[in-house]
């Protein structure tokens, strides 16, 4: 945890000193753009750690209330929309029904589908990225699927574990899948992960949910 902590913090200070070195306007924006990336990564950082140390202590506040799951889930989709960058991999929302609404910690289950599509988001590079919702007697269905690189099967079990990441270039803390699985499971719900490498990664939660109306 103290390499993860101070792998950005060392980058933050060490760029911070050369930006007051610095005599060109273009060499200025690049060191400032490295300092906030990894600004970001620190910030993400410390909120899965703040995150993973509540659910070990048992402190994590779960607050149930009724919420009209496609409003919720519209609003992760503009979300999720302004913080694409890559303009070649379209985001489509597909609700499960015209109204749906149910009872249940709407924090946590953003939480959930914002960490999954965060997750798709770094690793597909065309094509699109599908998340959703089923219903299914009591049984709630999220998914998100993309059509990025694929996870080899021998690391598939793997990517739920703290601080894995398959993929070392790419931007991340390694700790967003392990904090999902354990919200799923506080949450009554389970997370699985389908795959094929080289062609794109489908997740889906199941989690009981009361649901208050669906008409």
């Amino acid at each position: 945890m103290s390499h993860e902590i101070r792998t950005p913090l060392n980058a933050i200070v060490g760029f911070s000193n050369i930006l007051s070195a610095s005599e060109s306007p273009e060499e200025s924006q690049e060191y400032i753009n490295i300092i906030e990336n990894n600004n970001a990564l620190l910030l993400q950082l410390i909120g899965d750690i703040l995150d993973i140390s509540k659910i070990e202590a048992g402190t994590l506040e779960f607050i149930y209330s009724d919420i009209d799951l496609n409003a919720v889930m519209g609003e992760i989709e503009s979300a999720t929309r302004m913080r694409m960058q890559n303009k070649e991999v379209k985001l489509v929302f597909a609700p499960g029904l015209p109204v749906c609404r149910i009872h249940t910690e709407k924090n946590r289950l953003s939480q959930v589908i914002i960490n999954m599509l965060n997750n798709a988001m770094k690793f597909t590079k065309e094509g699109e990225i599908r998340f959703g919702y089923e219903l299914q007697g009591e049984m709630l269905y999220f998914y998100v699927k993309d059509t990025g690189c694929g996870i080899p099967a021998d690391k598939v079990g793997e990517v739920f574990n703290r601080f894995v990441k398959l993929n070392k270039f790419v931007q991340g803390t390694g700790l967003g899948l392990a904090i999902t699985k354990n919200l799923c499971e506080l949450m009554g719900g389970s997370i699985a992960v389908e795959s094929v490498y080289g062609e794109g990664t489908t997740f889906t939660v199941s989690v009981v949910q009361k649901v208050v109306n669906n008409t």
